[in-house]
């Protein structure tokens, strides 16, 4: 299982790379729910139920997430508090340290952030949320999620970094 576990993370991983070097939200979330389902595949092979609990959650939220882009209705703060109270649930439910907590609250700030964010905040909140994960893969004994959270914190820096310079730059053409 746990050989298995580490194939799940390395194709989310590649998911993942590619996913935060698109340049729309739909595209990002669309991308990040197939990662999530091979996250969630690793994260039940290891054992590891928060981390687990956490993507299937983040699952239903990218998706949901895609849908009130083009539905004002989804867009209410109500949305946002129910996935706030899932996580805090979640995370009381399945509380065994401090560490277990780490994947609800990279996910809570995440999902704040992402709520109404544009395209380089949600690259650059990723960036910070990738910590909390690469901390709790650490403590599950994850390698390949150890080695995909420093790729990922990586190439999202990379994906930011490019952003903000493409962005400088058309502020300068503009002038």
């Amino acid at each position: 299982m746990y050989i298995l576990s580490q194939i799940t993370e390395l194709i989310a991983l590649v998911i993942t790379l590619v996913s935060y070097h698109l340049n729309t939200k739909k595209k990002i979330f669309k991308n990040m729910c197939y990662a999530n389902i091979f996250d969630i595949m690793h994260y039940l092979f290891l054992g590891a139920y928060s981390g687990c609990l956490t993507k299937i959650v983040a699952l239903i939220r990218n998706i949901f997430i895609i849908k009130k882009e083009n539905n004002n209705k989804l867009n209410s703060s109500y949305y946002l508090f129910c996935f706030i109270l899932i996580y805090l649930i979640l995370g009381i439910l399945t509380y065994s340290g401090p560490i277990s907590l780490f994947p609800f609250i990279a996910a809570l700030i995440y999902m704040i952030v992402v709520w109404n964010g544009n395209e380089t905040k949600i690259k650059f909140i990723a960036f910070l949320c990738y910590i909390f994960w690469l901390i709790y893969n650490i403590y599950v004994l994850s390698v390949m999620g150890i080695i995909s959270n420093i790729i990922s914190l990586i190439s999202t820096y990379i994906a930011y970094y490019n952003y903000k310079r493409r962005d400088k730059n058309v502020r300068i053409y503009k002038r």
